[in-house]
């Protein structure tokens, strides 16, 4: 191989690379990511004004760390089914098994729909009453936000403090 030959092959590779890196940079450029926490068991100090000693809440918390403002329009929790449960239905043909989902209406924060600038943050704050709680204990319930640029909701795994 000659060094000319050598030469036009970086330069067509190069060429095929920059047209790759201009589509992708193009379709993702101005676009929102929402990144999602949510904390459960917390404790508030100093404690509410006439509230129980074990008032427990679930914090959640949603940045925005994209390239665009979005609108948080839902707040979302759902309860997965063990993946070979899944596969079993799937294969016999049995109606799915109920994934449990439950929508929030109920807490203290800016309420929805917020305008997510690029760079802010949304908390909210939920108290735990008893179902939330046996919920809590199946260590499959996730916390999901709709927001107006995404197709499907972004889902976040619960983190459970110590109780």
């Amino acid at each position: 191989m000659r060094a000319t030959d050598f030469v036009a092959w970086v330069g067509a590779s190069t060429g095929v690379a920059s047209l790759f890196w201009n589509i992708y940079s193009k379709i993702t450029a101005n676009r929102p990511k929402v990144v999602v926490k949510a904390y459960a068991n917390m404790i508030q100090m100093p404690p509410p004004p006439n509230a129980p000693k074990d008032l427990r809440f679930l914090r959640m918390t949603v940045q925005n760390i994209g390239t665009a403002t979005t609108t948080l329009t839902n707040v979302e929790f759902f309860r997965t089914i063990p993946k070979w449960q899944r596969f079993l239905t799937k294969f016999h043909f049995k109606k799915r098994a109920n994934e449990t989902r439950a929508v929030l209406n109920l807490y203290s924060g800016p309420q929805l729909p917020h305008k997510l600038e690029v760079g802010s943050e949304w908390v909210g704050l939920m108290v735990q009453d008893e179902e939330f709680e046996d919920w809590l204990k199946t260590e499959r319930l996730y916390c999901a936000m709709h927001h107006s640029f995404a197709l499907r909701p972004v889902a976040k795994k619960i983190i459970r403090g110590p109780v």
